[in-house]
């Protein structure tokens, strides 16, 4: 299968008043598009920055990183950016909505400095919300929703670009278990049905369960890199559409 993203030994140090710290130690790793791959570690395992390298928000010291084919390891911060709202969708685990603002206008956000005409945006939106089973909320304030309706509010604005990868940091971590597994089914459902290339970062056992492999790191190294021999599905069947 096609690979979407390519890592090879890929280090990142940070320097701070002369110190370094070395946080990735030569990281080697392959995603082929449309797998749902999680990466677990402990604290201070690296994942955090790892996460932040594939999504664009941070570069990498030496190594290669290939995303569809092309090297972006050298592109300036303008490029990267550009790069980041076309093709990746974030859920964070602090669902990083704007309070007493419409449903509609949250997920419109990634919209605001794109090229697509004003005129298409509502629809673009209502489309994705629509998709995780809130379209009778749509206007709705966001204050005014539960923590497991901000999360699918969440994916719904990670969706609106048609990214090819949402990049998902702990979407479970505020949530209660019935939000957390109905959030859990919804990104499933957007791998195995819509082909959405999934990463998952995640501490949790019972949710990296979802993917197909699991990667762990360990201070700065991948420990272990292992396929999921019986991933966990949605129990009841029912996946909203």
């Amino acid at each position: 299968m096609e690979n979407v993203i390519r890592l090879v030994d890929v280090t990142k140090d940070y320097e701070n008043d002369g110190v370094v710290t070395s946080v990735l130690h030569g990281v080697s790793l392959d995603i082929p598009k449309g797998q749902f791959i999680s990466i677990m570690g402990p604290s201070g395992s690296g994942k955090s920055t790892l996460m932040n390298i594939l999504g664009f928000l941070d570069t990498l010291t030496a190594g290669l990183y290939e995303f569809n084919h092309r090297d972006v390891s050298k592109l300036d911060d303008d490029a990267l950016a550009t790069m980041r709202g076309e093709s990746i969708g974030f859920i964070f685990q602090t669902f990083n909505l704007l309070p007493k603002t419409s449903v509609l206008e949250n997920v419109k956000l990634p919209l605001l400095y794109s090229n697509i005409p004003l005129s298409k945006r509502d629809a673009m939106a209502k489309e994705a919300i629509e998709s995780v089973g809130l379209g009778h909320r749509v206007n709705n304030l966001s204050n005014q929703l539960s923590g497991g309706e901000r999360q699918r509010v969440a994916i719904a604005r990670a969706l609106i670009r048609k990214p090819d990868i949402i990049l998902a940091d702990e979407p479970t971590g505020n949530l209660d278990s019935k939000s957390g597994k109905q959030v859990m089914d919804i990104l499933y459902h957007l791998n195995e049905h819509h082909g959405h290339t999934v990463i998952l970062v995640t501490h949790e056992s019972y949710t990296a369960e979802y993917a197909e492999r699991i990667v762990k790191l360990r201070d700065g190294l991948i420990e272990t890199d292992e396929k999921v021999t019986h991933r966990r599905r949605p129990e009841d069947g029912h996946i909203l559409k």
